[in-house]
């Protein structure tokens, strides 16, 4: 019942967490998304509203345009400052009236035929806005002013204006940039925000694991002291209970004796733990201390081939056998029947590596969420402490541990430390 409800509170606080973390994210991606949206739309609508304006400049030039034409004369100045050139031509594309910037042969085939009433383009080279349109009402040419004779209209004639361009697109331009550096920002900004949010929640989650360090340090080494002086006097009573007792006794006695042992150790481990994890830091050789270690073991260990040299590490002796006694430990009860332990020592760079690799059934998210908790544990006689007493053990002396789930199923303890010699 213990393991299930310590299991089953870690489980339910991680989802919490991870309640919490979603939420804040979908917050914060809504109201972004809703930020990107808005600068699309604005841009969206400041450039319809340019676009809108230079047709609405161009339809107010046509109506110059027919005003003129409808008196019975064109007057240049009726046409407006931003209109370029102006040109009345046949269906065939002959010149009748040019006036500025206007072709004296119009290129027919940039423009469609004359089922169409008129049609606009931009030409960027240029910077202008071209226009045709075609007339075959002849009330708005009064007396066919452009030709000779006048006379009906057998094919439509052909009304083209320049206008120039570059103001308003200069401006859909600037808009269209603008927009896409905002949608850029916006992203970046996204992106920073949410890495902030990631900081702020670890410096949380770091702030409340110290202060549960802390507050879990003043209880522990007041429980610990208070425990060992009875474990002392039972310890002694058991020894000398196990030389008077009836033999049928014995059995019970031993039972009682290695808990009492166990409680002893767990005492001692707590008092590890909370007691400064540097030690007495020495030159020590990795490799040896975990060749040494091996046949302690009844398991069968793998030492995959290490370096054939030494490896130096800067650390208190007895500390560093802890840390990789315990990983080998993990890793046996861990495993699953007579599958082996693999253990491998590698370099990198001036760090050294320890791996332990286990067949057990792995590891999960939320045990590795919490697995270095002090007093967090999966098996039913462990003390979960161990790993964290690793942890605080390598931190201590520059070096990490962490867990990671091994392909085929098992998991692999590996930590890391720094050589000897390496300017921290």
């Amino acid at each position: 019942m213990e393991k299930g409800g310590r299991r089953g509170k870690g489980f339910s606080h991680v989802l919490t967490e991870r309640h919490e973390t979603m939420a804040t994210n979908a917050v914060i991606t809504l109201c972004f998304i809703a930020l990107l949206l808005l600068a699309i739309v604005l841009s969206f609508v400041i450039i319809t509203s340019e676009r809108l304006r230079l047709e609405n400049s161009v339809e107010r030039a046509y109506s110059s345009v027919f005003l003129a034409l409808s008196q019975g004369s064109i007057d240049s100045a009726v046409l407006g400052p931003d209109v370029l050139g102006f040109g009345y031509y046949s269906s065939t594309g002959n010149a009748l009236y040019t006036w500025g910037d206007a072709y004296q042969r119009l290129p027919i085939t940039r423009f469609p035929d004359a089922s169409d009433s008129y049609v606009t383009s931009y030409d960027e080279a240029r910077g202008m806005i071209e226009s045709v349109r075609y007339v075959s009402d002849t009330v708005l040419v009064p007396g066919n002013l452009f030709r000779n004779g006048g006379g009906v209209l057998e094919y439509p004639d052909i009304l083209y204006l320049a206008f120039n361009a570059v103001p308003v697109m200069s401006r859909i331009r600037l808009v269209t940039i603008v927009a896409i550096i905002s949608v850029a920002a916006i992203l970046l900004l996204y992106i920073i925000v949410l890495q902030i949010s990631a900081q702020n929640r670890e410096y949380r989650m770091r702030l409340q694991r110290q202060q549960n360090l802390v507050s879990l340090g003043e209880a522990a080494r007041t429980l610990t002291h208070e425990i060992k002086n009875p474990l002392s006097a039972i310890r002694l009573q058991l020894a000398l209970l196990k030389r008077e007792a009836d033999p049928a006794l014995l059995d019970d006695i031993m039972v009682i004796d290695q808990e009492t042992a166990r409680l002893t150790e767990l005492t001692d481990r707590v008092s590890d733990f909370i007691r400064n994890p540097l030690g007495t830091p020495e030159k020590v050789d990795l490799v040896s201390t975990v060749e040494n270690l091996i046949p302690l073991f009844s398991h069968t260990i793998i030492l995959l081939p290490p370096p054939s040299r030494p490896l130096y590490v800067m650390f208190d002796p007895a500390r560093l056998r802890s840390v990789v006694e315990n990983l080998l430990k993990n890793a046996i009860e861990a495993t699953e029947g007579d599958a082996p332990v693999e253990c491998s020592i590698t370099e990198e760079r001036n760090m050294y590596r320890v791996a332990v690799r286990d067949r057990g059934i792995g590891i999960g998210d939320v045990d590795k969420s919490k697995i270095f908790d002090p007093f967090y544990t999966t098996k039913i006689n462990g003390s979960g402490i161990g790993l964290s007493i690793a942890s605080q053990f390598l931190a201590a002396a520059g070096g990490s541990i962490a867990l990671y789930k091994r392909d085929g199923g098992g998991t692999s303890a590996e930590f890391t430390v720094p050589a000897f010699g390496r300017v921290l």
